[in-house]
């Protein structure tokens, strides 16, 4: 994947600006996500809600961030984008303060639904301003190691947070980064650069670009059937409230090693060995959780997860920045991105019990390793297109 043409790249100053809000505004769509092991047992134990109530409010969280990354493909480079940043805060704002005043089941999973589309919208174009920074692959590891640093936090800060205000105490955090986001609007560009038309016509259609957003969908199936359920895993198993989220707060500051990885290697040795190397790795940590199930263990296999999952990110977003020249891909990933995040709590909720979690880890499995067999075939067809002159997309 080539660098923007430097004509087209901002200033180092104004990049850095740029980079940094955009970082900082992909934490915020995504901060209840992020800490979504937490927020739902502090549903279970502070509105109790039952285990397929919670797959069903995250899959409807999911559902909302994805129709908003596919109506972003089609605004997001046209649109101003501090008007839609402003907008996009403002709505998550309303959603998350809204959440707090009504706790029955419909209307709380119904505000998250509208949380997601408001916070959906701000990440994509997060990911769409970083596209379009000096060294894309760098700002989409930079913003993934923020959301990572975010996790490392309030992890820690959850058994506090879920002891002392329950379900408010994390809306009124989701609320205050809006606020603080706000405030970095001004740093993002006002518009985005259009990109060029290109020999043959970009499509968003075209076969490497659809299979490589089918493997972030596959991919997110299994993120989020396993992040919906991994702190209900550990205290399924025996494992204290505290120790669990101790466990996951270590995990996500330990992979930041994925992150660095990310950002020391770039492109260096293609996109599709990071993306398998980072499969074999899910697979190996979710097996770890079969059985009894020690808190060294549960450690272990929370550190590997975080690790292969940060790893993979960029390495995803690479992919469909290298396969597709309509520059409306990276806006779209988040959608299947989050359509699979959608499914994968909601076909996880069906098989599920309280104390048993098996039918996750199996779907962990196969949809990692479907996601995998997408990506490698993505790249493979831009390859064969590139051989033959018409790859839709410069050099990748």
């Amino acid at each position: 994947m080539s660098a923007p043409a430097a004509a087209d790249a901002p200033r180092p100053r104004a990049n850095a600006a740029m980079v940094t809000a955009a970082a900082a505004h992909s934490v915020v769509g995504l901060a209840t996500f992020l800490l979504l092991p937490p927020f739902v047992e502090a549903a279970v134990t502070d509105l109790h809600f039952s285990e397929p109530q919670i797959g069903v409010m995250s899959a409807l969280m999911m559902s909302g961030q994805t129709a908003a990354n596919l109506v972003a493909s089609q605004w997001v480079r046209r649109a101003g984008w501090r008007v839609a940043a402003s907008l996009a805060l403002a709505g998550l704002l309303l959603a998350n303060v809204g959440s707090m005043f009504w706790h029955a089941f419909a209307g709380f999973a119904a505000l998250q639904c509208l949380g997601g589309f408001f916070g959906g919208s701000l990440y994509s174009l997060s990911l769409t301003v970083l596209s379009d920074s000096r060294r894309p692959d760098q700002g989409f590891a930079y913003a993934i190691g923020a959301q990572t640093m975010y996790q490392v936090v309030t992890f820690l800060a959850g058994p506090f947070l879920t002891h002392h205000g329950g379900v408010d105490a994390f809306l009124l955090l989701f609320a205050a980064l809006c606020i603080v986001a706000l405030l970095l609007v001004a740093w993002l560009p006002a518009h985005g650069r259009v990109a060029a038309t290109t020999r043959g016509g970009a499509s968003l259609l075209r076969a490497p670009v659809l299979l490589s957003l089918a493997g972030c969908f596959l991919f997110y199936v299994n993120v989020n059937a396993y992040w919906t359920y991994i702190e209900r895993i550990g205290t399924a198993a025996g494992l204290g409230l505290s120790a669990v989220s101790n466990s996951l707060a270590i995990s996500n500051a330990a992979s930041m090693g994925g992150v660095f990885v990310a950002a020391w290697l770039g492109f260096r040795r293609g996109i599709v060995m990071p993306i398998a190397v980072s499969a074999a790795v899910v697979v190996v940590s979710v097996l770890m959780l079969v059985g009894p199930l020690p808190l060294p263990t549960y450690l272990v296999s929370a550190i590997l997860y975080g690790n292969a999952w940060n790893l993979s990110m960029t390495y995803q977003y690479g992919t469909v920045h290298a396969v597709d020249t309509t520059r409306r891909g990276v806006a779209l990933a988040p959608a299947f991105h989050n359509a699979g995040g959608a499914a994968g709590p909601a076909i996880a909720a069906l098989f599920v019990t309280e104390r048993n979690h098996d039918s996750v880890i199996r779907l962990v499995i196969f949809s990692v390793l479907a996601s995998l067999a997408c990506f490698a075939w993505a790249m493979r067809l831009h390859a064969r297109d590139a051989a033959q002159g018409d790859s839709g997309s410069p050099g990748s």
